[in-house]
């Protein structure tokens, strides 16, 4: 249903790849090349019947209209979804020198836990480890680099929260299936014409007020670090979210400089402390070379040491560099 909106509007070929369930990523570099993502393993498309940068320009200005945005030379950058939660990416002219750059993240299906650990993606044993701490109502990030899996990880973890409980889920963009009855789900948005800017720190404000079991942030990426630490400080157990790091060690340092981001009289120190005291543990995960994503480390957070300006913290599961170098 979500693809049918935007295949009339592309030619033959591109319909194809785009409804592909083997291909997770969709990436049309203008005219110079297409490409897609099997697997986690990049791989050039190459399409029998070329097409025209003034047809793709054409297409993605009447994809971006249906889905309620403008793509212009003023306003060149669209970041959106389908209603699915497939996300769609564009940077177009004047910006994109070889015809607009059109990329596809589809989501053909989610995973449950079993079938990630019967993957080799995730060690029972860490998933045993990580649902009790949820249990538990411990905070957790789940860290990594892009295409890692860790949307995919949490939602996994997301199936292990009971039912009961009253989650407030904040995205941008929207795209976790939540099967929780009394799940609600809320959209940042950039301004565009017409529409006011809404800021995941505003969504995590509100969040407060409607009676939250627990907040799950899909990305931590701005200053709403801040708001969220200061939410779970204050009493708001059970949160989980993913943030863009290159470890679990280095989730906290980045986590604390988006938090800083946010006041510029903020005390580092400070912060720093105010994160190692609302986490509890962080996840990380990565794709290696043949585009296996799998997780390769859990840390607990025990505490901060101002003397040695330093996150004190203790392995529960690493993967060894010699394995995941294999």
């Amino acid at each position: 249903m979500s693809f049918d909106l935007i295949l009339p509007f592309f030619p033959d070929e591109l319909r194809t790849l785009l409804l592909d369930p083997s291909i997770s990523d969709l990436m049309i570099n203008g005219t110079t090349g297409v490409f897609a993502d099997r697997g986690g393993v990049v791989e050039r498309i190459v399409l029998s019947a070329p097409y025209t940068n003034d047809r793709l320009q054409a297409a993605i200005e009447r994809v971006a209209r249906i889905l309620g945005q403008d793509l212009t030379s003023q306003n060149p950058i669209l970041n959106t979804r389908l209603p699915d939660g497939s996300r769609v990416a564009v940077v177009g002219s004047p910006s994109s020198i070889n015809g607009p750059t059109f990329t596809v993240r589809k989501f053909n299906r989610w995973f449950t836990s079993d079938e990630l650990i019967s993957s080799g993606s995730l060690p029972v044993e860490i998933r045993d480890t990580v649902v009790g701490l949820i249990a538990e109502r411990k905070n957790g990030i789940i860290s990594g680099g892009t295409g890692s899996g860790k949307t995919t990880l949490m939602k996994a973890l997301l199936d292990h929260v009971p039912l009961h409980e009253r989650l407030i889920v904040i995205e941008q963009p929207a795209e976790l299936k939540i099967t929780h009855p009394n799940a609600v789900r809320w959209e940042a948005v950039e301004a565009i014409p017409g529409q006011v800017a809404v800021t995941p720190s505003q969504l995590v404000a509100a969040a407060l007020r409607h009676r939250p079991d627990r907040i799950i942030m899909g990305e931590i990426r701005d200053e709403c670090g801040y708001d969220l630490l200061q939410a779970m400080n204050t009493g708001h157990g059970g949160t989980l979210s993913t943030i863009h790091a290159k470890s679990a060690w280095d989730a906290l340092n980045r986590l604390s400089d988006l938090a800083l981001s946010a006041r510029a009289n903020l005390n580092h120190s400070f912060i720093r402390s105010e994160t190692a005291e609302a986490i509890d543990f962080v996840l990380y995960c990565e794709r290696d070379h043949a585009g296996q994503r799998r997780v390769r480390e859990l840390i607990r957070v025990k505490g901060y040491s101002h003397a040695d300006q330093s996150f004190e913290t203790e392995d529960i599961y690493r993967v060894p560099s010699t394995v995941a170098a294999a």
